[in-house]
């Protein structure tokens, strides 16, 4: 929108921290916030931003890559969990052994070769959205980081953790008949992935703290001392932004924050526990206590794998829908105020997200044919 005013709008479209923004639009418009209406694509564009390639990306490309990591977790942790290993006699059906172990073998694979393409996808993301997040909370630079696109990037941030947990915390479906030299390399494995996602959400507790303080850190709106704008005036500013465009509901809003939380205490639980678990079966290996424990884990791991199998995609699910959620009320500020959707960007993060797993379709067709 072309300015046709004395406000200086060119001074608008960036902001650093929310408050020095708020009174940076209170001096240039001399406390007349009406007049925001006159820079309304450098106002809006620097308090919900207009996209992130690289997070959200182009159309549905970089949501493709996302979801591809869940239902490929998902698929592999499935098929591995509900195909037998190796049965002595299955009588009229022996015939088919040989099939299922090859199409077993194919499958973990492909689930390891999945598994490393994904965990250096997390780790990357983790990496990113560290540096992107930080600039924001300390008041570096808030450029291209509106209030959407924050919300977004706590999304992706566990959205690329969860599959993870299928194969660190399952384990056992990468496992079938070895010798002892392949067993000990198997074992040498596990620690190895585990230890990668551990890397992985460790990092991804910074996220977790910007999540926090964004969603329950004391407001900056209201009528309250020390607050940056009043809720009358933030209501002038949401209407020239949001005029025409499907709000963000309450009840929206609080169901991100459920599953958000949610999704990433309950990471952090199971990582909590299971590194316990680790010292204590590593230090006290043959105590009766250890034993007990490990006969207890090994009696309740079909019941854990269903818990896993019924809740990880449900936690996906709900961080998909926060996304796109978000990316459709980001879109409609962007056409009212005729900012350029920078979701619709082709660059580095849309070629890499849907090719990252091309090495699994590679290495299960290898896996057929020379099986």
């Amino acid at each position: 929108m072309m300015n046709t005013t004395l406000v200086p709008c060119s001074n608008l479209d960036s902001r650093t921290d929310f408050s020095s923004y708020i009174a940076d639009v209170r001096r240039l418009t001399d406390n007349n916030l009406s007049l925001v209406s006159d820079c309304q694509t450098e106002v809006c564009n620097a308090l919900w931003g207009s996209g992130n390639p690289d997070i959200s990306g182009i159309g549905v490309d970089m949501i493709l890559g996302y979801v591809l990591e869940n239902a490929l977790g998902f698929f592999f942790a499935l098929t591995l969990f509900f195909i037998p290993r190796s049965s002595p006699s299955l009588g009229k059906a022996e015939r088919w052994i040989p099939h299922v172990e090859r199409v077993r073998e194919v499958l973990m694979q492909g689930c390891s070769s999945y598994y490393d393409s994904a965990i250096f996808l997390c780790f990357s993301v983790q990496i990113a959205s560290i540096v992107m997040l930080s600039r924001l909370d300390f008041g570096i630079s808030a450029s291209g980081m509106g209030d959407s696109t924050a919300k977004i990037t706590w999304a992706v941030s566990l959205l690329t953790l969860l599959p993870l947990l299928y194969v660190a915390y399952l384990p056992h479906l990468l496992q079938g008949p070895v010798s002892d030299q392949q067993a000990a390399r198997q074992i040498s494995k596990r620690k190895l992935r585990f230890g990668l996602f551990s890397i992985c959400w460790l990092l991804s507790l910074y996220q977790f703290y910007s999540k926090m303080i964004g969603y329950f850190g004391p407001s900056l709106i209201g009528d309250g001392e020390g607050q940056a704008i009043s809720d009358d005036e933030w209501n002038i500013i949401q209407a020239v932004c949001t005029a025409n465009v499907e709000a963000i509901s309450d009840r929206e809003l609080v169901a991100m924050q459920f599953f958000g939380v949610a999704g990433s205490l309950f990471v952090s639980i199971c990582t909590f526990f299971k590194v316990i678990w680790l010292g204590l079966h590593r230090q006290h290996r043959d105590s009766r206590f250890v034993q007990k424990i490990q006969r207890y884990r090994v009696s309740i791991g079909p019941k854990l794998t269903m818990i896993l199998l019924m809740l990880l995609p449900v936690l996906a699910v709900s961080q998909i829908w926060t996304i796109l959620r978000l990316r459709q009320f980001q879109q409609g500020i962007s056409r009212n105020t005729g900012n350029e959707n920078l979701d619709n960007q082709w660059t580095f993060g849309q070629i890499a997200s849907i090719t990252v797993f091309a090495p699994v379709a590679v290495e299960c067709a290898f896996s057929w044919m020379n099986g």
